[in-house]
């Protein structure tokens, strides 16, 4: 009994590591000088993604993802 209820234990404050440490990446918006483009940069894992939102004139947005700077391997 005290095996299985150690066994929980540790596999719940296991959980509750992985969910603290793996917690989805947040864009962040960065200022530009045109209000057709959008920037917004975020890090996934070690590589830095920047995605880029232009706005044409028709009103279609066409967004690009690109890896940025990859961090060590």
């Amino acid at each position: 009994m005290k095996f299985s209820l150690s066994v929980i234990a540790g596999m719940l404050i296991l959980a509750l590591f992985l969910f603290w440490k793996v917690q989805p990446p947040v864009w962040i918006q960065v200022e530009t000088n045109s209000p057709q483009l959008k920037q917004s940069v975020r890090m996934a894992g070690t590589t830095l993604q920047v995605k880029h939102i232009t706005k044409s004139d028709a009103g279609e947005e066409i967004t690009v993802i690109s890896n940025g700077i990859s961090g060590p391997k």
